[in-house]
């Protein structure tokens, strides 16, 4: 399989699109062009890094465990997943997440779907011939171009990537609204943090301790320690506000009975059977103590 050089910010995927395009193979269907490949037929997802499915795409593109890891780091939103790195794991040794494929996704209310930015396509076009789908734009929560501050567009059929480019889908996209405080604010948040841990990658490691050292609670979390955790997260469950949770977690946004506690997931080792968090987790935490924390203070 011939596989073209990525764009600044271009996602893996709409590389393997292009590469699709270059080697003369759009006229089969989808499943034979997998098969030819080499590849498992699967469906094209945005937002999950560390599927097997994914793994394979890249093992395909290199055999080099440094140009791989560069590959997820800033050609896919993996970034954020570093803020689930087990103690005394190295960065380059993420690249499991422990979930099944299919379940990756479900507990969190973040839009799925592709997203692209009209100005960016059009641009492209113009320079390129083509446009490519953008890394960042597909960022846990992200609304909002960030180089050209204007909305990003999606529509529905392309919540799985169906061999197309952004410039294919500009007639019938529409813009993604912020309907809230909250997402307004989650944009610079994503954004910065996301290239801060892409320039610092070993920043992360860090984290836990210091919100566990904020909020005055010991490096290892004994089940005796809930009850104080509880109460955290009751104030960072009214500081963050309703809306902000159910825009994140489908738990809140469908009003389970049974809802996570959100801070004792993640401080914790109870409950982690053997998966990581999912950064959206992380991404809370840090989100609500983002004035907080001087690294992240400094980032927005």
């Amino acid at each position: 399989m011939y596989f073209p050089s990525l764009y600044a910010d271009e996602h893996i995927y709409s590389g393997l699109i292009r590469s699709r395009y270059l080697s003369g193979q759009m006229f089969v269907n989808d499943k034979r062009f997998f098969e030819l490949n080499e590849l498992p037929y699967h469906w094209i997802r945005s937002q999950t890094p560390l599927c097997s499915h994914f793994k394979k795409v890249i093992n395909k593109v290199t055999n080099n465990p440094e140009e791989r890891f560069k590959l997820r780091l800033f050609h896919t939103p993996f970034a954020p997943w570093l803020l689930s790195l087990p103690p005394e794991s190295e960065a380059h040794d993420l690249v499991d997440s422990g979930m099944r494929n299919n379940l990756e996704e479900n507990p969190f209310a973040t839009d799925r779907r592709w997203k692209f930015c009209p100005t960016c396509a059009e641009e492209e076009v113009e320079k390129l011939g083509i446009s490519y789908w953008h890394s960042s734009h597909q960022s846990l929560g992200a609304r909002v171009c960030p180089a050209h501050k204007a909305p990003l567009y999606t529509h529905d059929e392309i919540r799985y990537l169906d061999f197309t480019l952004p410039h294919h889908n500009i007639e019938k996209s529409e813009p993604l609204l912020i309907d809230s405080k909250w997402q307004q604010e989650w944009q610079p948040f994503i954004y910065s943090l996301t290239t801060h841990i892409q320039k610092n990658i070993n920043w992360p490691a860090s984290l836990s301790s210091f919100i566990k050292e904020h909020l005055g609670l010991n490096e290892k979390i004994k089940r005796r320690d809930k009850p104080v955790i509880d109460k955290h997260f009751e104030r960072m469950k009214n500081d963050l506000g309703t809306e902000c949770l159910a825009g994140l977690f489908n738990a809140y946004a469908r009003d389970y009975p049974k809802k996570p506690n959100i801070l004792w997931l993640s401080l914790s080792d109870f409950g982690q059977g053997g998966s990581i968090r999912h950064p959206l987790y992380w991404l809370s935490i840090l989100f609500w103590l983002r004035h907080d924390i001087p690294g992240i203070k400094a980032l927005l």
